[in-house]
């Protein structure tokens, strides 16, 4: 029988104790946790590599940001590892291929509708970009003004993908929902706790930002704030046993 997902009130301070423990999560169990995020960051070298070499430096930021969009699809690996150390097994690469074995079908179709929503966002910022700035070596200004105007039209869909998935993948992990009442408990979730909800986006975006600066913290960060999801999850959610 499916849980009754009424999702629990909790505070600021809950979101910060759930980032203290994926980075203590993260500390007990780091060799395959830094494994599976050095794929994402190899990933993310080589597009920022690329941009660079074709002259698209602006484009940084629009693809950096789309991760947050399709993020919630690559938990599923983090969330077998963590399980595995909370249940006193020693975590390893295996348990990241389990986790996605585990994966539902519902999970998926939300990863694929938040790939879906990375490409429109791609596609946008394009556009943008090709009337903002165009063939032209661009001008700080130029940068600044393509910047804000994508950042302004980003922040609309990673609202409307946060609200859909910051509970709803872990719910449907764990077996607790099928994907539409999944969907509706996390909306819930992040209305019912707006405060604390928007302060944890804001520390997955400012994480975001740090990465386009320093890309390997991408090892760190990814893993610490995948484990801090999945404990943030169980506050607000908490299992029906304990």
């Amino acid at each position: 029988m499916l849980d009754p997902l009424v999702p629990r009130r909790i505070a600021v301070s809950t979101v910060l104790a759930a980032v203290a423990g994926g980075w203590g999560a993260f500390r007990q169990r780091p060799g395959p946790a830094l494994a599976f995020a050095a794929v994402f960051a190899v990933a993310g070298l080589v597009i920022f590599a690329l941009l660079a070499h074709f002259g698209l430096s602006a484009m940084m930021l629009p693809f950096a940001g789309g991760f947050l969009l399709v993020g919630p699809a690559v938990l599923a690996g983090f969330f077998g590892l963590r399980r595995a150390g909370a249940a006193g097994r020693r975590p390893g690469f295996a348990d990241v291929l389990a986790g996605f074995r585990q994966a539902p079908r519902g999970l998926w179709v939300l990863s694929g509708v938040c790939s879906l929503l990375l490409l429109i966002w791609l596609t946008d910022a394009a556009t943008v970009y090709s009337f903002m700035i165009g063939a032209d070596t661009p001008g700080l200004a130029q940068v600044a003004r393509f910047h804000a105007w994508t950042s302004l039209m980003g922040a609309v869909l990673a609202f409307i993908v946060f609200n859909v998935t910051a509970f709803s993948v872990p719910l449907l992990f764990d077996g607790r929902a099928h994907l539409v009442g999944a969907v509706t408990a996390s909306v819930r979730g992040v209305f019912g706790n707006f405060g604390a909800m928007m302060v944890w986006a804001l520390i997955l975006a400012a994480a975001t930002i740090a990465t386009i600066l320093v890309p390997p913290l991408l090892l760190v960060s990814l893993p610490g704030l995948a484990f801090a999801s999945d404990l943030l999850y169980l506050q607000v959610f908490p299992p029906a046993r304990g």
